[in-house]
């Protein structure tokens, strides 16, 4: 991982590396997880595109706001939009992944005119097909973190256990990734900033989204979805789902990964997103 840049946009001072020279191309990550989950296919990337990849608020290298309501969906939008502003890119592609796929959503539904293609990694869309609860028992911190007054001391008393039981279940990381992102996730406020972001999806973002799948106001962006071949999405409809909110929607499963795709077979994540820029038209740089 290379070192961090920063920038103070929308209020929030946030972290960020960018590399290459090419079409922008904005990498948004999710939850336990910084801004590093996307260092191996980075490389390649910055080859074609002039790559972006921001912590998100309160995660990271990113500040923390000591506000509940500072993390919701708008929000997280408007930060990744005006950092591209900051780095004077009017167009991009935006790629989600887990927490940052619902914001890349947002910024496509919100900014057509800006957006020329979107890829979401391991991601089904709100507002359609739900009321499926993983029975497995995976999802029981969904609940937890709405507990008021109660997730917030638990997880800040032993924040490396809480938030080592969700690194156990990746074991392609390393002892040093696992150690990183224990101490990311260990900093001072970063627990509040994790369970508040989750309250807010878990209680407004659901809401947002059906009324606008109701309104039948759908994503005119390109979008590539890719998933899993045995991870949390492998039986599902993604692209069904992806229809129903998209006008424009192609994808496939990546086997051999399961939700960290871009981690577990950062190759074909790379030719996915190579193979969706050529579609959209956009040149590479001259060699």
């Amino acid at each position: 991982m290379g070192e961090a840049q920063f920038a103070t946009v929308n209020g929030v001072r946030t972290a960020y590396e960018t590399s290459g020279s090419g079409f922008p191309l904005l990498l948004l990550h999710g939850f336990p997880r910084t801004r590093r989950t996307w260092e191996q296919i980075t490389p390649a990337l910055s080859e074609r595109f002039t790559v972006v990849a921001p912590d998100r608020r309160g995660y990271g290298d990113s500040e923390r706001i000591p506000d509940p309501a500072a993390y919701g969906l708008a929000a997280m939008a408007a930060d990744a939009v005006a950092l591209m502003d900051h780095l004077g890119h009017e167009r991009f592609i935006v790629v989600g992944h887990d927490k940052g796929a619902p914001t890349a959503r947002r910024i496509a539904a919100d900014l057509p005119e800006r957006v020329v293609g979107m890829v979401q990694v391991d991601s089904t869309p709100q507002g359609v097909g739900e009321g499926r609860r993983d029975p497995s028992g995976r999802q029981w911190y969904f609940d937890f973190f709405r507990q008021r007054n109660v997730a917030e001391p638990i997880v800040n008393a032993v924040p490396e256990l809480f938030f080592g039981l969700f690194l156990d279940r990746n074991p392609h990381l390393s002892p040093e990734e696992r150690a990183y992102y224990v101490e990311m996730f260990s900093r001072p406020g970063t627990a509040d900033a994790v369970i508040w972001d989750y309250r807010l999806a878990l209680e407004e973002d659901p809401d947002y989204w059906r009324a606008e799948v109701a309104a039948g106001r759908k994503t005119t962006v390109p979008v590539l979805s890719i998933w899993g071949g045995s991870g949390p999405s492998a039986n599902a409809d993604v692209l069904g789902a992806w229809r129903e909110v998209a006008n424009d929607v192609r994808g496939w499963p990546v086997e051999g990964s399961a939700h960290y795709v871009q981690e577990q077979q950062p190759e074909a994540t790379i030719a996915a997103i190579l193979g969706f820029a050529d579609e959209l038209g956009l040149e590479s740089p001259p060699s």
